[in-house]
């Protein structure tokens, strides 16, 4: 039902818009005034901004998907397209203020700290991890050979943005099944359950740890934080489908997605203990 009625209607659009975009050369438009300000920042292409923006706006993983499209495409290097896929792979803000803050912390008013950490995180390391790179579009002379839309790229667009959000609905029902397993197993502390639900599927476990009334608000609070910089086994395993075959790293990624989580948890650890 998460899939059937979050993802679905939310994501395939925009998965079926990309790729659209993508095959008809259309992110130039897109990203025109993107760019002056993402390549001074970040130092990423122009259909890099196209990657930026969507994996911050969208969720999981499509950030993964984008970028590794755009390196299949040739749009992008494998370089850049790993620098992305580290930083630009994030959950999206409707997730993270409506259904994390809202509906199971009911604490909309730690929504500042929370989208300065989530978001704020990420953008420092890419920051650090650019080290004076400036990324530049690498097929100029191929774009200008693909500029008309026709059915057949639609019906191929079409069926791309079905199969992967067909993937992403069946990697949620695995991870939610072993989460349920995972649940069964006795253990004396809860929050250690809850912990390694939270691991293996986002979702799950912070709809868990939000309903238990005897771990304290902002216990439950870092866990989410964790949770959510993370983004589960299940947001790495759909992350790693989508850029099967695209040359991009997914042991980088992993590597880039512990290191932000562990400061995510740590300034979310601070934060409590100047706010008790």
């Amino acid at each position: 039902m998460l899939w059937f009625q979050s993802l679905v209607p939310t994501l395939l659009p925009f998965l079926i818009l990309s790729n659209l975009l993508i095959a008809i050369d259309g992110i130039s438009y897109v990203t025109r005034f993107l760019y002056p300000v993402f390549h001074r920042i970040f130092g990423c292409s122009r259909d890099g901004c196209f990657c930026l923006a969507a994996g911050f706006l969208c969720g999981y993983p499509v950030g993964a998907k984008v970028a590794a499209d755009l390196t299949r495409e040739h749009l992008i290097s494998v370089e850049e397209g790993n620098y992305l896929l580290s930083f630009c792979n994030n959950v999206s803000p409707a997730f993270l203020i409506s259904y994390c803050l809202t509906d199971c912390l009911k604490r909309p008013d730690l929504l500042g700290f929370t989208l300065l950490c989530i978001y704020g995180v990420p953008v420092l390391l890419a920051i650090v991890w650019r080290r004076g790179r400036n990324f530049q579009s690498i097929t100029a002379e191929k774009k200008t050979s693909r500029s008309q839309i026709s059915f057949k790229i639609v019906d191929v667009c079409m069926m791309n943005g079905l199969e992967s959000i067909l993937k992403l609905g069946c990697y949620i029902i695995l991870f939610s099944m072993l989460a349920r397993l995972l649940m069964r197993i006795p253990c004396p502390f809860s929050f250690v359950s809850y912990g390694s639900v939270g691991l293996l599927e986002i979702t799950n476990g912070i709809s868990l740890i939000a309903s238990d009334p005897s771990v304290p608000t902002m216990l439950k609070y870092t866990f989410v934080m964790g949770f959510v910089a993370f983004g589960g086994l299940s947001g790495a395993a759909q992350t790693e489908s989508m850029i099967l075959d695209s040359g991009l790293s997914f042991l980088s990624y992993l590597k880039a997605k512990l290191l932000t989580a562990a400061l995510v948890i740590f300034l979310a650890l601070i934060f409590i203990l100047l706010n008790p």
